[in-house]
This record gives C-alpha cells, structure tokens and sequence, in this order.
C-alpha cells in the first residue's frame, strides 16, 4: 500500500511516537491503512456505541502490542472514552502452575505461549468484569524475563467503564485443527519431544474447549497476516532483544529463540492460511512488518 501524506502530527501521536520509540513514519503508515475505505468501516464499527471488545490477531513480532496501544490512543483522542487493552500474553499461567502441568500432562507444557498455558478463567472473568463494569478491575501482567506473573501488586487497574477493550495476541481469535492434521509432526521439536502427539493433542482440545468460548465474544476480529511463518524467527528474535536491551537483562539466545518459536509453528503455519476466512480486518504485512494491503474479511467461522 503506498503511503499517504499526514497533515501534521497531532500531539497525542508525537506523544505516542515518544513513548513507544517508533519513528514518525509508523503514523504516517498506520493513517493511510485508516484512511482506506474497509479499515474505515472496521474503525467506524469499534467506535460505535459500546462497550466493544476487538480482538487483534497476528504472529509473534508482528505488531499487534503497538497497534493495540495506538488504536488506544486514537480511541481516546477521539473522545470515544475510556480504551482498556489486554494481552493474552498477560494471562499465562505462574511459572509454578505450568511446571505442575509439565508433570501432569507434558514436559512441553513447561514452556509458555501454547493453549493450555493461559488462566483463561481469569481472563473470561476479567472481560466479563470490563464488558459489565461496576467499579475498579485488575489487570495482571506478566514478566517475559522472569517467565512468571508479577505480584498482585504490579497489577495494572483500569479505573473507568471502558468503551472498547482490545485482546490482542498470537492466537487470539484462532481456530482448533482438525484431528488429521496433528498426526504428522510440523518440526523437530514436535518429532523429538511429541513423537506421540500427547502435547499438540492437549493444545488443540484446549484451544477448542477453553479459548473458542473467548473468541465468540469478540465483536470484531483484526488480522495482522505475516508473509509467512519463516520472517517468524527473525521478528521473534528481534523482539527479544528489545526487551533485553529495555531491561539490561540475559535473553535468549538465537538458538533458544529457535527453539522456542517451534511451539508456536503448528498453529502459527494454520493460523495464517485460515484467518482471511475468521477476521473481519486483514492487514497483509511485509518481511519488515509495513502493511501492504487491506483486505476485508470473511469472518465465516464465528457466526452464529
């Protein structure tokens, strides 16, 4: 998608710009994919009378955290009200919980990031709390480099009824694969540490069991589609080394990283071929992450 001239950078993006350490370009980009007619139908949607829950889809290292806090802002900016955002990410299970699950069910289950590793009962509860608000709700987060939720008390509070609450996340919004498909094992990870397929089969149940419910409450469901799952890597890696180089802190390695990525393969590789049909938004992204067309979705899968 070619860019588009803005007419000036509005003070709450210069603040955004600051604050998230991106160059001005990013709002030049993300106005001209606003400014096409389908991603202004989809904005016109999440704007109307709420509250509206969006969910927003897309790799690991895709974007999805920095759009989610820009719509944020320019929902706000817009005195639309109060924008609360989540990240499933937020919700994973203590370090303590998924090694009791490592124990009962697969060693795999140890690592996070895979359904079957988020507190989905505390993440229904807390949309259930934002979508009926009656007085201040927690919102838990969670520390990558530590591999382990934060005190209760470094949660964050959103302290007003929102009108839109953004889920954002690399499964959200995704749908279970079909039994076939798990049979044959997508990477070595899977043929070394699966080779029965107990831990892709627990996934895939949990995906369908716990998470679908989540994905049915969505009111709208964005897309941010990868050129495919080999620029994976080298994004995930990348955003490794900014949260190290944020903290001063040991990250992964490349070779952790690879490894690591391998949990998210299977669903990450099916995730891409179905979303076109599940979102309401797509937006095709580069091997630089520029976003280089607008499509509308389908959204066949969730309607009811």
């Amino acid at each position: 998608m070619a860019q588009g001239p803005l007419q000036g950078i509005l003070p709450w993006q210069a603040d955004f710009i600051a604050t998230h350490r991106l160059p001005p370009e990013y709002v030049v980009q993300i106005e001209t994919v606003f400014s096409d007619r389908v991603a202004q139908d989809a904005l016109h949607r999440i704007g109307a009378d709420g509250p509206n829950l969006l969910g927003i889809y897309g790799a690991q290292g895709s974007g999805k955290s920095t759009l989610a806090a820009y719509l944020a802002k320019r929902h706000e900016s817009v005195s639309f009200g109060c924008c609360a955002v989540l990240s499933i990410d937020d919700f994973y299970l203590t370090k303590a919980q998924r090694q009791q699950l490592a124990l009962e069910v697969h060693p795999l289950l140890r690592t996070r990031g895979v359904p079957g590793t988020h507190d989905t009962a505390l993440l229904k509860s807390t949309l259930d709390r934002l979508a009926h608000f009656t007085g201040p709700v927690s919102i838990p987060r969670f520390d990558k480099l530590a591999d382990d939720r934060v005190p209760e008390t470094q949660f964050d509070t959103v302290t007003s009824a929102p009108s839109l609450v953004i889920l954002e996340g690399w499964c959200v919004g995704i749908p279970p694969q079909d039994s076939a498909d798990l049979t044959e094992p997508c990477n070595n990870l899977e043929r070394i540490d699966d080779s029965a397929g107990d831990w892709r089969q627990f996934v895939n149940t949990s995906l369908e069991r716990d998470y679908l419910p989540i994905w049915g409450q969505l009111d709208e469901l964005w897309a941010l589609l990868a050129p495919g799952f080999e620029v994976v890597n080298d994004w995930r890696l990348e955003q490794e080394v900014r949260l190290g180089a944020q903290r001063a802190q040991a990250i992964m390695t490349p070779e952790e990283v690879a490894r690591f990525v391998q949990h998210y393969e299977r669903l990450t590789r099916s995730s891409l071929n179905s979303m076109p049909n599940l979102a309401d938004l797509c937006l095709w992204l580069d091997p630089q992450r520029a976003i280089t067309e607008v499509t509308e979705g389908k959204r066949r899968f969730y309607e009811c």
